[in-house]
């Protein structure tokens, strides 16, 4: 198992173990905006309206968008877009572990900080407590900036549980990438066996860029008490592209629940299809409502998740009776056979294509702080749909008979319920 597995397991199991705090029962204080039930179809002018007002984000034109697959080739294209900065580096991520991509981007930050470019560095305390004493201290020496999101504080225990699950990733203003990866041997190469994820991130250019900049801004002045400004930082951007597209932030502590109110408004909007590919499936009432009553309309319904190489069990102990309740309405479920998949990404109508951090679970909605991607474009759309359909090529298609777990399993699920909206 690699190192990368055992990490992600031990956090989720810490976190479980978290649950036992009374104190931290006071985490979730918000639940969704109001969305109407019968808004306006995906491709509408009014939807594009209402889901700016759902995730609290304006709408951008000009952007260019590159997907990219696996970290064989997005860590080559975010190591030269570093190498390749001449004024400033931004960069925030929830799971480092000390391995050859981890070790490769320390080198980076520090090759660019001493050649003076001013590097701002936010890491998870608990998701980067692997980073490696060596890497910490080689930065810092460097000059980079660097600061730990929300360590263990024993006065303030219930703050733990609040974690930067997001991936940020700016250069010099003008480029950015974000998505669902960390920096792990697990990461790393092209998805090509069991010890190698499958996980997607995305390269922005165009005014976009200047949202996910806002993005790690809102946890560097939260850390800091100061907000990086000026052009080095938010240089005037050029229309790169076509695509019009959000950058939605997920902060619940400060605005409340912004990601779980747009799936919501995106699946009660859909007339033809839905897809989902996520890495952990664990929806709300109101979320799996939505899809059975978009299932009563006619739309397809495609859900994508791990299969037995998920790196956290548990959640399919919890999620098995939504997908049981999904496959009984004629959703299609399907699980990834060759390795874990940890990207996600929702595609609906063939129009609109929702991706970034964010988990479809409570703790994505309204405990972390997440960052995710919104594109309204049929191109676009079509090329995720492409993405999609080569990894339901080397996955399952699941019935009922699939969907039964075994008595240690069951207990597992009912046991992990009581503290879902945690998982």
């Amino acid at each position: 198992m690699s190192a990368c597995i055992v990490a992600a397991m031990v956090c989720r199991q810490f976190f479980l173990a978290l649950l036992c705090l009374p104190a931290l029962s006071s985490c979730v204080a918000v639940g969704f905006q109001r969305v109407s039930k019968t808004p306006a179809p995906v491709k509408s002018a009014p939807f594009a309206e209402e889901l700016a007002r759902v995730g609290k984000t304006s709408w951008t034109n000009g952007n260019a968008i590159r997907t990219l697959e696996n970290g064989g080739n997005y860590y080559p294209a975010m190591l030269r877009s570093m190498r390749e900065a001449r004024e400033t580096i931004t960069f925030e991520s929830y799971v480092c572990v000390d391995s050859e991509p981890t070790r490769l981007f320390s080198q980076m930050f520090a090759e660019r900080a001493r050649a003076g470019v001013k590097v701002h560095v936010i890491l998870d305390a608990f998701g980067c407590s692997k980073y490696g004493e060596g890497n910490l201290q080689a930065m810092r020496d460097a000059g980079v900036q660097l600061h730990l999101y929300r360590p263990m504080n024993v006065l303030w225990p219930w703050k733990f549980i609040h974690r930067t699950h997001r991936r940020v990733l700016v250069a010099d203003g003008k480029v950015g990438y974000m998505g669902g990866a960390g920096w792990a041997y697990c990461w790393d190469s092209h998805a090509e066996n069991v010890n190698r994820w499958r996980d997607t991130q995305y390269e922005l250019r165009g005014p976009v860029v200047a949202q996910l900049q806002d993005n790690f801004n809102d946890n560097w002045e939260e850390m800091t008490g100061q907000r990086l400004t000026g052009p080095a930082y938010y240089p005037a951007l050029v229309a790169e592209g076509k695509l019009k597209a959000q950058m939605v932030p997920g902060s619940p502590e400060k605005q409340g629940d912004t990601l779980g109110s747009s799936y919501l408004l995106a699946f009660r909007s859909a007339q033809e299809s839905i897809v989902i590919a996520h890495a952990y499936f664990i929806p709300n009432r109101p979320l799996l409502e939505a899809l059975l009553q978009a299932r009563k309309r006619g739309v397809k319904v495609q859900v994508i998740i791990p299969g037995e190489h998920i790196d956290f069990p548990a959640s399919r102990s919890v999620n098995t009776r939504y997908l049981r309740t999904l496959l009984a309405a004629g959703a299609e479920l399907y699980e990834f056979q060759p390795t874990m998949t940890h990207g996600k990404l929702v595609i609906v109508d063939g129009h609109l294509s929702m991706a970034g951090s964010a988990n479809l679970d409570q703790r994505s909605f309204f405990i972390n702080d997440e960052n995710n991607l919104n594109v309204l474009d049929d191109g676009f759309s079509a090329r995720q749909r492409d993405m999609v359909e080569r990894d339901l090529q080397r996955s399952k298609k699941l019935g009922r008979e699939d969907l039964n777990l075994s008595l240690g399993r069951r207990l597992q699920g009912a046991f992990c319920r009581l503290f879902e909206y945690q998982m």
